[in-house]
């Protein structure tokens, strides 16, 4: 990470505190999102966020050079998972991070009642670096133009369904050493390149100095990857699509298209998700999650 590269906006002290977890994001005009976004990981248990800020328009940058838990920076050029993986590096190692961007939530088995801290130190027990999810599309059961999000609100609120099959996962040579295609993405888009989106993300890591992405976030250099699979809920079915659209990818009917079908359904709660499949628990970490709700109904009876 260079100056050429980065500049810090913020002063901010920075804690040498190895048990904060800490999220990383590159953004782009997401002040429709991200306030949303935030409260989530806050909730979750992340501590603080380092958040590269690649030219907004939009009043993002002045919102993240506010908030008192987010360290915000603002790129100058460069690829931007050159640029994640050079925080991470800096300010990362030793931690465990979330690498998410600002349209996604990251969840996972018993997230509702297990914090974060306490998932991370499950992880530690078990030894596992990283743990691998996938990318589920949400979306509202209407017309993506009126998914209209007030910043700030729930985003389950805004788009509360996702397609619950079919999805494929395919093995790699590349860590977490497989991919998941499906989803909407492989039913509603018409797609200029043959290459199906991939799905499979490792969003949460025990970051070592050298570690690194490879592509995204879906490989990683080689870790320990937990049997835990998570889960990242992606909101970019907002009314604002069209203009956040990827390159080689469109909607037949444009922002009029209606995402919702027969493969769709309500988002409910991670216990959904891996009666479903699309997240995995263990019989360990089921034990763990038991007895850790033992020792606080203990604790206050």
């Amino acid at each position: 990470m260079t100056s050429e590269d980065l500049k810090r906006i913020d002063n901010r002290p920075i804690s040498d505190n190895r048990d904060e977890i800490r999220a990383f994001m590159v953004v782009w005009n997401e002040s429709l999102r991200l306030d949303s976004t935030l409260t989530h990981y806050r909730q979750l248990g992340v501590n603080r966020f380092f958040i590269v800020d690649g030219g907004s328009t939009d009043g993002t940058l002045d919102y993240l050079a506010a908030a008192p838990d987010v360290h915000a920076f603002s790129a100058s050029g460069g690829d931007s998972m050159a640029l994640v993986n050079a925080l991470l590096d800096t300010f990362g190692a030793g931690h465990w991070t979330l690498t998410v961007d600002a349209d996604e939530m990251f969840i996972y088995p018993h997230y509702e009642q297990l914090e974060l801290a306490l998932f991370c130190r499950y992880l530690d027990y078990v030894g596992s670096q990283a743990v691998p999810g996938v990318s589920l599309d949400m979306y509202a059961a209407s017309p993506i133009r009126d998914a209209v999000h007030r910043p700030g609100a729930p985003l389950l609120a805004t788009c509360g369904y996702f397609d619950a099959a079919p999805y494929e996962l395919a093995q790699t040579p590349d860590c977490p050493y497989f991919e998941i295609y499906g989803g909407v993405r492989g039913r509603a888009f018409v797609q200029k390149s043959q290459q199906a989106p991939i799905l499979s993300r490792v969003p949460l890591v025990r970051w070592q100095a050298g570690m690194h992405y490879l592509r995204c976030t879906g490989n990683i250099t080689p870790v320990k990857v937990a049997s835990v699979l998570a889960a990242l809920l992606r909101f970019e079915f907002l009314s604002d699509f069209a203009e956040r659209v990827e390159s080689g990818m469109e909607l037949s009917e444009g922002l009029s298209t209606n995402l919702y079908s027969d493969s769709s359904v309500r988002f409910e709660n991670s216990a959904q998700l891996v009666e479903l499949g699309l997240m995995k628990s263990t019989n360990a970490y089921e034990e763990s999650v038991r007895l850790t709700a033992a020792a606080r109904s203990a604790r206050s009876a």
